[in-house]
């Protein structure tokens, strides 16, 4: 009879584990005397009989191996870790749910991992660029209002501070001052209409136009193009301006051509290209691209709105920056700072100097200003832990999973031990597995972050791109594969590789001392108090949010846009064109709306029982500012129209700031107002002005006519379809070109500025609940292996419980329960985390909701149901099974 063909397992037994020069003879040896042994064991399952069969195959080359008549290679010989690979692919097809299971839990860790990287990295290096980056910092400082004022920082300094500071503070290198304006541009085109280039929205964007002292450029290093660093902006209605800028407003003109140059700002003032400078590719807030002379401001009409002459006003357009000497440091200046304040600032308006390092300035939110985009540190490190949780939960599935499958590798690892495998081999093959699934889950992710990027702009910094191939990328995914590598693989390979091989090739315990499963029931523990964490800050953050949407402001933002004129005049004019339109309910001329980003702060006085001097915010617009935005009236009446400001509106708390108990009480008392009485005719019900973030302040509302410039217009809303908006919207446009022909016509809904204000709470939501969704799907593919492992271990157990009478909800809560003991655990353990994190959080907010009991509750019922709904189907198809078919076996 011939001889069956040996069976596939016995080609790998051999690649694996022979010497590699002998593979062949060794190959046809074994073929030709245990062929018909290897063909039977490899088609019947291993008792007792087979596994005395398998030990009397393998005597022979173990007695040689030990010998050294077969030497092994070296475990990390090329030939031994192509085996490893091989035979790692091999039993990775084989396992194919675990491993994909695996494979899709590692792709989602690692590609969450690589967006956020690149998110922070990115946010991290803003300015990090710049040489002597140690020695730069913005000149900044501290305001104070009166006496009794309180204390504010800022991120600006009054006009005349920084030649004053180059005077008479010694010890400091470099000091340049600059402005930022926001203006149209216009380029003289011969006899023909000049070309116009429209300012930034409403503000949004970074402002590019500044006016700048020639020292900027001896602070900040430029790469010059065209011009002369020394003497390009030294004289009046001298420009710089960078290669990009040059190119949008003269083409492709080279660039020494473009150098004299004519440019208008502000519809009047005239300057001239002195210098072309390229502009930085890296991460930076300081996106400038026209420099204007300094010296240009007191030549122009520039001086009408700059006052460097003013050491009472302070605005946030007002910027200076220091280089300080080697070896110095910024607190060698503290009390020359303090003496400068003493002999400039003896009235009421009090200003102390300080130095903001160039490294805190897109952090810290506390300085403002009207160019850089501060980034949220908290929220970085925040994206950052969320990272490490998510690529630990999908390690922690590799980890369970592969523990789980050690009874079917049992008897595989009990012949290669026999065979003369060492441990330190067996840790190899099986790190091998590993990071064969990480490095296929690292492709999956470069595959990912492209489309992930572009779905998550509104997460992701403008300007964010991804570069495969620049050094940081290529270490970060080198770490983060061999990270993930060991993490998932090192302790099970330490596991599988401990198996005693004399038990196993008899089918008994496999483990040395046993094992009950502690530690990977730990691991499924924690990965649901992470996802429990998850899921408790998904649900306070969204009631937040929901609370902030839904809180009364204090007056009516329903179909209410804003115009901002800007410095362009003629706004009283378009008001009186606008009334009239249909579709038109109201119109106020104003500087801005109750509520946004914008306000100003004054100071006032009040003179009755006692004096009183406070930091007040000033609400500005005519008299159908408040009837427009619906501010209800507690006691008095509204302003009338005026031409100057001649009566006061106050809020409730201004009023019991004042010491009046009642509303009605504060009529007809005096506010001093720069030198001024002005009598209080009306108190209104407090409003919101700002975000949640900050509590209702003493306001005042009234009519300053040089501030009202700006326009807000309620639109009939009642009957009205989006049809009707449009019209009325393209007609108001057109009462707008009637008289602004050349500036474009832009507005926003009211609605529409207020959700700005929390741009940074709508981007923690999407992440909480971005991670959240990842976390709960890796826990829930990790929990259906084990409980399809789970039932494949227990299947002799429950076909005995059927046999002899268990219902199948019998069964089912079997072998749910086990599963649900640690969910509970879980959320034992993730309700104090949960609670301390969110509290943090809610912290910042003035006006919040409260963290009450239910939401850990609902937070369990969701994480028992998430698992059940992930176990049920094994659970169920395991109760359902035939038990004579399974206990036929036996």
């Amino acid at each position: 009879m011939k001889c069956p063909q040996p069976p596939r397992w016995a080609d790998r037994l051999l690649e694996a584990f022979c010497a590699p020069h002998l593979l062949e003879e060794v190959q046809g040896d074994l073929y030709e005397r245990y062929g018909r042994d290897l063909a039977e064991v490899g088609v019947r399952k291993a008792n007792r009989r087979y596994a005395a069969n398998v030990l009397k195959f393998i005597k022979p080359f173990a007695l040689k191996r030990q010998t050294h008549q077969y030497p092994s290679p070296s475990f990390l010989h090329p030939v031994m870790i192509r085996n490893y690979l091989k035979t790692s692919f091999r039993n990775l097809t084989k396992n194919r749910v675990s491993a994909l299971i695996n494979l899709f839990g590692l792709s989602l860790g690692v590609t969450a991992c690589l967006v956020i990287y690149l998110i922070t990295n990115y946010e991290l290096s803003y300015d990090t660029f710049h040489a002597d980056r140690g020695r730069i910092y913005r000149l900044i400082g501290t305001e104070k209002f009166g006496p009794n004022a309180e204390t504010h920082p800022a991120g600006f300094v009054p006009n005349p501070v920084p030649l004053a500071i180059r005077e008479e503070v010694t010890g400091l290198e470099t000091v340049a001052a600059f402005h930022n304006i926001t203006s149209a541009v216009l380029i003289p085109n011969g006899t023909e209409k000049p070309n116009r280039f429209e300012e930034g929205k409403h503000g949004v964007d970074n402002q590019e136009i500044v006016v700048v002292e020639p020292q900027f450029f001896s602070i900040f290093n430029y790469q010059w193009l065209a011009g002369n660093p020394k003497t390009a902006l030294t004289e009046p209605f001298q420009l710089v301006l960078s290669e990009q800028k040059a190119r949008k407003y003269f083409g492709d003109l080279p660039l020494e051509q473009i150098l004299g140059k004519e440019v208008i700002y502000w519809d009047s003032v005239r300057v001239s290209v002195a210098g072309i400078v390229k502009e930085w590719d890296k991460p930076t807030d300081f996106t400038f691209t026209d420099f204007i002379s300094f010296a240009t401001i007191r030549s122009s009409r520039m001086n009408q709105s700059i006052n460097l002459d003013d050491w009472n006003d302070i605005w946030s357009s007002s910027q200076a920056f220091v280089k300080l000497p080697e070896g110095t440091k910024p607190e060698q200046f503290t009390a020359a700072f303090q003496q400068f304040s003493k002999r400039h600032f003896q009235k009421d308006f009090k200003f102390t100097p300080g130095l903001q390092p160039l490294s805190d300035l897109h952090f810290n939110a506390d300085y403002v200003d009207n160019y850089s985009r501060k980034a949220h540190l908290p929220t970085l490190y925040g994206m950052m832990g969320v990272a490490v949780f998510i690529l630990l939960i999908a390690a922690i599935n590799f980890v369970n999973l592969s523990t789980a499958q050690s009874v079917q590798r049992a008897k595989e690892i009990g012949v290669r031990k026999v065979l003369g495998s060492s441990r330190k081999s067996l840790i190899f093959q099986f790190l091998s597995e590993t990071t064969l699934l990480t490095l296929t889950a690292v492709s999956i992710a470069l595959v990912l972050v492209g489309p992930i990027l572009s779905a998550f702009q509104s997460l992701t910094p403008k300007g964010l791109t991804f570069e495969l191939f620049s050094l940081e990328t290529l270490l970060f995914l080198l770490f983060v594969t061999v990270t993930t590598s060991l993490l998932a693989g090192f302790y099970p390979s330490l596991v599988l590789s401990s198996y005693r091989p004399a038990l196993t090739l008899k089918g008994q315990t496999a483990l040395k001392g046993g094992q009950k499963g502690y530690f990977r029931k730990g691991l499924i523990v924690f990965q649901f108090t992470v996802s429990l964490v998850f899921i408790i800050a998904t649900l306070i953050v969204d009631r937040q949010l929901s609370y902030i949407r839904n809180k009364e402001l204090g007056f009516s933002t329903d179909a209410i846009i804003s115009i901002d004129a800007g410095r362009v005049g003629k706004s009283d004019v378009l008001a009186q064109r606008i009334r009239p339109l249909s579709g038109v309910e109201r119109v106020t001329m104003q500087w801005f709306p109750p509520m946004g980003m914008s306000y100003m702060m004054t100071k006032m006085r009040y003179t009755g029982k006692q004096e009183i001097e406070m930091d007040v915010s000033a609400k500005v617009g005519d008299e159908n500012f408040i009837p427009l935005y619906g501010i209800r009236l507690l006691a008095g009446r509204n302003y009338l129209k005026s031409d100057s400001l001649r009566e006061l509106v106050i809020n409730a708390t201004f009023a019991k700031r004042l010491g009046f108990k009642k509303p009605a009480e504060a009529l007809n008392q005096f506010l001093d107002f720069n030198g001024k009485k002005i009598p209080i005719v009306g108190v209104v019900a407090d409003f919101h002005e700002q975000s949640f973030h900050d509590k209702i302040d003493a306001t005042f509302i009234g009519y300053l006519p040089q501030q009202s410039r700006n326009l807000g217009v309620r639109l009939t809303s009642n009957g009205k379809t989006m049809n009707d908006v449009k019209a009325t919207l393209a007609s108001i446009e057109e009462q707008w070109n009637a008289i602004h022909p050349d500036k474009k016509f832009e507005y926003e809904f009211l609605d529409d500025r207020i959700a700005r204000l929390y741009e940074k709470e709508q981007k923690t939501s999407r992440l909480v609940n971005t991670a959240t969704a990842i976390a709960i799907l890796i826990s829930c593919m990790g929990l259906f292996g084990l409980a399809t492992f789970t039932a494949e271990q227990r299947t002799k157990e429950i076909s005995i419980r059927k046999v002899l009478g268990a219902s199948v909800a019998g069964i089912v809560a079997l072998l749910s329960k086990d599963f649900l003991k640690l969910v509970f655990i879980a959320l034992m353990l993730a309700a104090p985390v949960a609670w301390w994190a969110m509290n943090e959080w809610l912290k910042d907010f003035a006006y919040k909701v409260d963290i009450e009991w239910w939401i850990f509750a609902l937070a369990g019922l969701l994480a028992v149901f998430i698992a059940l709904v992930t176990i049920s189907f094994q659970s169920i198809r395991a109760a359902l099974m035939n038990p004579v078919k399974s206990l036929r076996s036996e």
